[in-house]
C-alpha cells in the first residue's frame, strides 16, 4: 500500500532537524551531571564521640586534649587568578609573572614557625563563581556547575561563612561581586559590604583601587578603636590582566608590584591573634584564560601567615607531614612532576593540597563547626595542641582527634547522602570499603586505650620505655593516615560517582541522532515510493519496548514528555525509511561526500581524534581539495592553458589552507606536541613578528584591493554605498588589529590616550556594527539585487564585523576567507557537491585556525567587549557567540553563494546534506 502525501524538501528538512535537537536534548539530560545539596547545619563535635565506631555505647578511656586557642580576627585576601609560579621564587628572570610577589619568600624564610605556603589545586570547572563555592563549602563541582558562572546564585547548603558570622560580630567584604550573591546572607551590612562588577574584564585597576580605598581606612580606623573581626577582599587586577593581555605582559608584573605592596601594607595589622590567608581561586592558562582543567588553570597557591607559631618546628613533624601530603597526592592522582615540567618550577618543595581542604583547616583555626556537606580533609601542618609541645604521644593523639572529628563529619555526610539520594553506585554497600579504613583507625585506638602504659604516658612520655615509645607512637601513626586514607578515599570515590553518566540517557540520545543520521544517508540516495505499513508496526513495537524500559527504571532522568517526543520522532525516521527506495544510480560526488561524512562521525568515537580534532579536520579539508584538483584536470582534450586554469583555484585553496594552518590554539592535552603561534603573542617587541604582521597586513590589503574590484560584478556596479561602506570597515578593522597588537605589547603608562583608546575600543567597533547592519537591511529591502548579489554583500559586510570581533590573527584570516570563497566559486554544477563540502569543513577549520577549541577554556570572553565599555549580558553574549561561530557563519553565509539560483536536481541532495553535516 502506498502513502499518498509526498512530504516536501522543506519538511524532510525540520522533521531532521527536530530529530538532531531532541538528540542532542536527551544526551544532554544524561551527560550533564547534578549534586544533591541539603540545607543541614554542621555542628561542633568531640574527637571520642561515637567511639569505636563499631560499638559507639563503649566508654572511652582516652583523654580530649584541648586545642590552642582560636584566631580572634582574620584577613582573607583572594587575589584571582594567582598561579603558583606568581609567588614561588623562579631562577627565571625574563617573564613578567616572574619573582613579583617576593614578599611570601621573605616571611618563609625569616619566620618559618609563621609562614605557610602551599600548591593549592582547584577542582575543574575552574570558574570563579565555582571556586568561591567551593573554597567555603568543602563541595565538589559538577559539569552543569560550569554555566552557571555568569548567574550566580545563593548557596543553599552549609558554608563556612555562616559559621564564621556566628562568631565574628563585625565582617567586612570588598571586592568582586560574586561574593554577594553566593553568600547574601552574610554579606548583609551596606556599611560594611563594598562589592563591584566582576566582568570589567577590560579594566584592569578600577576593582583594585575600590578595594583599597575601602581597606586602609578599615585598617587605620581599627588603631583609632573601630573594630573589625574578618575581612575579605577579593581582588580581581591580575585576572582581568590574564584576560586582556595574557601573562607575559608587562602590565601583569604591574599588577603583580602592586598585590605585593598591598601584602607588606597589610602585614602591619596581623598579630599573635589575627591570621591572614592569602590564595587564588584558580590559575591561569598560557592564554590568560580559565575554566578548564589544565595545569596552569588548576595550580592556585594558599599562602596562611600569623604573628605566633601555626606549625611544629621538629623534625619529626616535617617529615610527618610530608608522608601525609604524598600520601593524599598519590591517591588523588596529582602528578608533581609533570606540574614541574609545565609550570618551570620544583614542586616537590611545597605540598600540594585541594581546595576543599581549606573548608576543614579553617574551622579549626577559628574553632566553628566544619560545614555540613564538607569533603575536604584539614591541613595537619596547623594542628597545634594547647600547652606544652613537648609530648610526642599527646601531640600525635591530638591531631589524631582533630582528624577523626573531620572523618565523623564526612561520614555523617555520606551516610545521608545514600540515604536521599537516587543514584544506585552511592550506597552504604559500595562505600564499605571506604569505611573501613575509618573502622581500622578506631580498633587501632580502641586497642591503645585498653594499654594504662599508653594513657600514662600522655601526662608523662619519660615513663616509657624506648620500644613502647616505638610501638605507640607507630601505631599513633597509623591510625592517623587510616584517618587520612578514609578522608582522601572519599574524595576519590565522590569524584567518580559525580562524574558517572546516566548511561541510559545518553545511548538513546545518541540511538536518536545516529538514526537521523541514518535517515539523511538514505534520502540523499533514494526516492520517494510511499511504502509505510511495514514500519508502522516497528515504531509500534519500539514504543512498547520503550515503556517496556521505562517501567524498568533504566533511565534515571528521562521523563514523560521526553519519551513522547522520543516516540514521535523515532517513528517518523522509521516511517521515511520505509517510503523511499535506493535509486537504482549513484553519483561518485554522492558516494564521497557519504564516505567522508561517516568517516569523519566515526573518528568522533575516538578520544584520540577528539583531542586532535583540528589536525584531522585539516587533513580531511587538503583531501577533499586535493579531490576537487584531480576531479578538474580530469577534463577532455586537456591543454596546458586548460590544466592551468582548472588547477589554479584548488591549489591557491590548499597553500592558503596550509599557511593559516600554523595558527590556533592548543588544548590541554596536546601539550607538549602543539606548536601553533598564538594569537596572544604577538608583539611589536619581536622585530621579526612584527615584519610577518605588515606582510600579512600588506597581503590582506592587496586581497581587499583585489575584492573591491571584483565586487563590481558579484555586488553590482550600482551598490556603491555597500562597496563604500565595506572599505570603510575593512580600514577600521585594520586600525584595530594594529592596536590590538601595540595593546598587548606596552604597559599602560605607555598605551594610547584614554580617549583614543576609548574611540578604537568602543566607538569604531559600533561604528562598523552599526553601519554593516545598515548596509545589510538595505540588502535585504533592495528587489533589484539577485540572490548571488545579495548572498555577497552579506559575506563581505559580516566579515568586517565577525573580524572585529576575533583576535588579530583571526581578524586577517576572516578577511582572507572572502577570497577563499572566489576560489570555491569557481567551477561548474559537476563538482558542486564537492565544493560545498569543502566549504563545509572549511567552516570547521576556520573555528580552528582563528583561536577556538572545544573546550571550554577557549570561549573567547574579550569579545564580549569589543564596542562596550562596560559588561553588557545580553550584548555580550551575542557577540562571544558570534567571535565563536564565525567559521561556521561564513561556510553557511557561502552556501548560498555556491547554490545556484535555479537547479532543481540537486536541491534535495544539497538540503539533506546540510542536515548531515549537522549530524
Amino acid at each position: 500500500m502506498r502513502f499518498c502525501f509526498q512530504p516536501s524538501l522543506r519538511t524532510l528538512f525540520i522533521i531532521q532537524a527536530c530529530i538532531q535537537v531532541i538528540g542532542i536534548y536527551i544526551f544532554l539530560k544524561g551527560f550533564l551531571l547534578t549534586r544533591q545539596t541539603f540545607d543541614i547545619r554542621g555542628h561542633s563535635r568531640t574527637p571520642w564521640e561515637q567511639f569505636p565506631l563499631s560499638s559507639p555505647s563503649s566508654t572511652s578511656l582516652l583523654p580530649i586534649i584541648q586545642p590552642g586557642k582560636p584566631f580572634d580576627r582574620a584577613i582573607f585576601i583572594v587575589i584571582d587568578a594567582l598561579r603558583f609560579d606568581f609567588v614561588a621564587s623562579s631562577n627565571i628572570t625574563d617573564r613578567h609573572y616572574l619573582n613579583k610577589i617576593p614578599i611570601i619568600q621573605h616571611l618563609l624564610n625569616n619566620h618559618p614557625q609563621s609562614s605557610l605556603l602551599f600548591q593549592f589545586r582547584a577542582d575543574p570547572p575552574t570558574t570563579t563563581m565555582q571556586r568561591v563555592k567551593g573554597l567555603m563549602t568543602g563541595s565538589l563541582p559538577t559539569f552543569i556547575d560550569a554555566g552557571s558562572n555568569f548567574a550566580s546564585s545563593a548557596v543553599q547548603e552549609d558554608h563556612l561563612l555562616h559559621h564564621l558570622k556566628s562568631r565574628f560580630n563585625s565582617i567586612y567584604f570588598m571586592g568582586d561581586d560574586t561574593w554577594v550573591h553566593l553568600y547574601p546572607d552574610v554579606f548583609d551590612h551596606p556599611q560594611r559590604t563594598f562589592d563591584s562588577d566582576s566582568f570589567k574584564m577590560l579594566d584592569l585597576d578600577s576593582v583594585d583601587n575600590a578595594i583599597l580605598s575601602h581597606l586602609w581606612p578599615l585598617m587605620e580606623e581599627d588603631d583609632q578603636g573601630r573594630h573589625w573581626d574578618l575581612a575579605v577582599a577579593h581582588f580581581l587586577g591580575v585576572d582581568h590582566c590574564g584576560h586582556t593581555h595574557g601573562p607575559a605582559h608587562p602590565n601583569m608584573a604591574r599588577k603583580l608590584d602592586q598585590m605585593n605592596s598591598v601584602i607588606e601594607r597589610i602585614l602591619h595589622q596581623v598579630n599573635d591573634n589575627t591570621l591572614l590567608v592569602l590564595m587564588g581561586d584558580h590559575g591561569m592558562s598560557p592564554e590568560g584564560d580559565h575554566g578548564g582543567e589544565s595545569l596552569e588553570e588548576v595550580m592556585s597557591t594558599l599562602f596562611v601567615y600569623s604573628g605566633r607559631p601555626l606549625l611544629h618546628e621538629d623534625e619529626y613533624y616535617q617529615e610527618l607531614y610530608t608522608r601525609i601530603h604524598d600520601a593524599r597526592a598519590k591517591r588523588l592522582g596529582y602528578d608533581i612532576g609533570s606540574i614541574s615540567e609545565r609550570l618551570e618550577y620544583d614542586a616537590t618543595r611545597y605540598p600540594v593540597i585541594a581546595q576543599i581542604h581549606l573548608v576543614p583547616t579553617l574551622a579549626y583555626l577559628f574553632q566553628v563547626p566544619i560545614p555540613f556537606g564538607n569533603l575536604g580533609a584539614i591541613v595537619p601542618n596547623v594542628l597545634l595542641p594547647g600547652g606544652h609541645l613537648d609530648n610526642k604521644m599527646r601531640n600525635l593523639l591530638y591531631m589524631i582527634g582533630q582528624f577523626r572529628m573531620n572523618a565523623l563529619q564526612v561520614r555523617d555526610y555520606l551516610i545521608h547522602y545514600s540515604q536521599h539520594t537516587q543514584q544506585a553506585d552511592f550506597s552504604l554497600i559500595l562505600l564499605e570499603p571506604i569505611l573501613q579504613h575509618f573502622h581500622h583507625a578506631d580498633d587501632i585506638l580502641f586497642e591503645l586505650a585498653s594499654q594504662t602504659s599508653f594513657i600514662a604516658s600522655l601526662s608523662n612520655i619519660s615513663a616509657l620505655s624506648a620500644d613502647e615509645l616505638y610501638r605507640f607512637q607507630e601505631q599513633l601513626e597509623n591510625a592517623l593516615l587510616e584517618y587520612d586514607a578514609f578522608l582522601t578515599s572519599t574524595i576519590k570515590y565522590c569524584e567518580s560517582i559525580w562524574a558517572h553518566f546516566d548511561a541510559g540517557s545518553m545511548l538513546l540520545g545518541i540511538i536518536l541522532l545516529v538514526l537521523g543520521t541514518c535517515l539523511s544517508i538514505w534520502l540523499m540516495i533514494s526516492k520517494y515510493q510511499g511504502r509505510f505499513y511495514p514500519l508502522l508496526a516497528m515504531s509500534i513495537s519500539l514504543a512498547v519496548c520503550v515503556m517496556v524500559v521505562l517501567q524498568g527504571g533504566s533511565f534515571e532522568k528521562m521523563n514523560m514528555t521526553d519519551w513522547i517526543g522520543v516516540f514521535l520522532l523515532s517513528s517518523t525516521a522509521l516511517l521515511l525509511l520505509g517510503a523511499f527506495d535506493k535509486e537504482s544510480s549513484l553519483f561518485s560526488d554522492r558516494m564521497i561526500v557519504l564516505m567522508i561524512s561517516l568517516i569523519q562521525s566515526l573518528t568522533l568515537g575516538s578520544n584520540s581524534y577528539v583531542v586532535w580534532e583540528d589536525y584531522s579536520t585539516k587533513h580531511i579539508l587538503s583531501a577533499l581539495t586535493f579531490i576537487w584538483l584531480i576531479k578538474n584536470c580530469a577534463i577532455q582534450q586537456p591543454t596546458v592553458k586548460k590544466l592551468v586554469r582548472a588547477a589554479k583555484a584548488p591549489l591557491l585553496f590548499l597553500v592558503v589552507i596550509r599557511l593559516n594552518s600554523i595558527t590556533g590554539q592548543c588544548r590541554e592535552e596536546q601539550f607538549p606536541y602543539c606548536r601553533y603561534i598564538q594569537h596572544d603573542t604577538l608583539s611589536f617587541d619581536d622585530r621579526l613578528q612584527t615584519f610577518f604582521l605588515f606582510c600579512f597586513l600588506g597581503l590582506i590589503s592587496v586581497l581587499m584591493s583585489h575584492l573591491s574590484r571584483v565586487m563590481k560584478d558579484k555586488v553590482g556596479k550600482e551598490e556603491r554605498m555597500i562597496r563604500g561602506i565595506y572599505g570603510l570597515c575593512c580600514v577600521m578593522v585594520m586600525i584595530r588589529i594594529v592596536q590590538e597588537v601595540y595593546q598587548s605589547t606596552f604597559e599602560t603608562n605607555r598605551e594610547l590616550p584614554i580617549v583614543i583608546r576609548k574611540i578604537l575600543n568602543v566607538y569604531l567597533p559600533r561604528l562598523v556594527y552599526g553601519s554593516s547592519l545598515f548596509c545589510m537591511i538595505h540588502v535585504f529591502c533592495t528587489s533589484r539585487l539577485k540572490r548571488s548579489q545579495k548572498a555577497w554583500s552579506i559575506l563581505l559586510l559580516w566579515s568586517n564585523v565577525l573580524g572585529m570581533i576575533q583576535r588579530p590573527l583571526g581578524a586577517m584570516i576572516v578577511f582572507g576567507s572572502c577570497w577563499m570563497m572566489s576560489l570555491l566559486n569557481e567551477g561548474d554544477g559537476s563538482s558542486l557537491l564537492l565544493r560545498l563540502m569543502i566549504l563545509q569543513y572549511y567552516g570547521h577549520h576556520l573555528f580552528f585556525v582563528t583561536g577556538h577549541q572545544a573546550t571550554f577554556t577557549s570561549l573567547p570572553w574579550k569579545a564580549a567587549f569589543v564596542g562596550f565599555d562596560e559588561m553588557s549580558y545580553y550584548g555580550g553574549m551575542i557577540l562571544v557567540t558570534l567571535s565563536t561561530l564565525t567559521g561556521y557563519l561564513i561556510s553557511w553565509i557561502g552556501w548560498l553563494i555556491l547554490l545556484p539560483e535555479s537547479d532543481k536536481e540537486n536541491k534535495k541532495s544539497l538540503y539533506l546534506l546540510v542536515l548531515m553535516q549537522n549530524t
